[in-house]
């Protein structure tokens, strides 16, 4: 695709618009309607799971093929996707192309087939870092190859971190009108999530290694789950803890 002059000042329009999308499908039409003309047929915005955590609850806005969307997220192909997986190592925008890893992986290699097969063939990674510690991205993919200039991924880039940051606030303004935990339950829960021990807990937060116990106990049942696990996956998909 042949670069557009119109796309940089186009997606300024956007950023001065942002803020009066007041609907999450709106912010989904307004990032459709900036995306294809750089030539994406779809994207996916999202926080990035911590090693061996699940993708999917951490989705914000998916315009996937549903299909390819389903296969991913139900087989957690994010924790071999070489592109997904170099967000972490990078705050530049990527080319899928661009992302290194050895071409022989097997892994790898049917990740991006597949993707293929449902018509995502080029694509580009954003990544997002948030004030809090949690890291974000936006994959934007399209079904032929891509030829972006820089003017291009510029425009990519700002269209990303404007869409996520109002994306961001909109859900935290919907979420905290149904929140059920408390602040100090929220914050220990964050860093259980964050892979700590209810003793480490204790000792970061201050207080008793019993009172984490307590506060995780107290969390269960309002969320009404069996488990700590089960606990992190429900209170990131209702906004209790904010992980982009």
């Amino acid at each position: 695709m042949a670069s557009n002059r119109g796309h940089f000042e186009t997606v300024f329009e956007f950023v001065e618009a942002c803020e009066s999308l007041t609907r999450i499908d709106a912010v989904l039409a307004a990032v459709q309607s900036m995306a294809e003309p750089l030539g994406f047929s779809s994207f996916i915005i999202t926080g990035l799971p911590l090693p061996n955590r699940p993708l999917e609850p951490l989705v914000l806005l998916n315009s996937w093929p549903a299909g390819w969307s389903k296969r991913y997220l139900s087989q957690n192909y994010f924790q071999i996707d070489p592109v997904g997986q170099h967000a972490f190592a990078t705050s530049a925008p990527l080319r899928w192309g661009d992302a290194p890893y050895r071409k022989e992986a097997r892994l790898a290699q049917q990740v991006m087939g597949e993707a293929v097969e449902f018509g995502l063939r080029d694509g580009v990674l954003v990544p997002i870092f948030t004030a809090t510690g949690w890291q974000s991205a936006i994959s934007y993919a399209s079904g032929h190859k891509l030829d972006l200039g820089p003017k291009d991924m510029a425009a990519a880039h700002l269209l990303a971190i404007t869409a996520h940051s109002r994306l961001r606030s909109l859900l935290s303004e919907e979420r905290n009108l149904r929140r059920k935990l408390t602040p100090r339950e929220r914050e220990t829960l964050a860093w259980i999530a964050a892979g700590k021990s209810a003793w480490e807990t204790s000792s970061i937060l201050g207080i008793s290694e019993a009172t984490v116990i307590t506060h995780l106990n107290n969390i269960r049942r309002k969320l009404n789950v069996a488990n700590t696990t089960q606990a992190v996956v429900v209170a990131l998909q209702a906004g209790e803890l904010q992980p982009y």
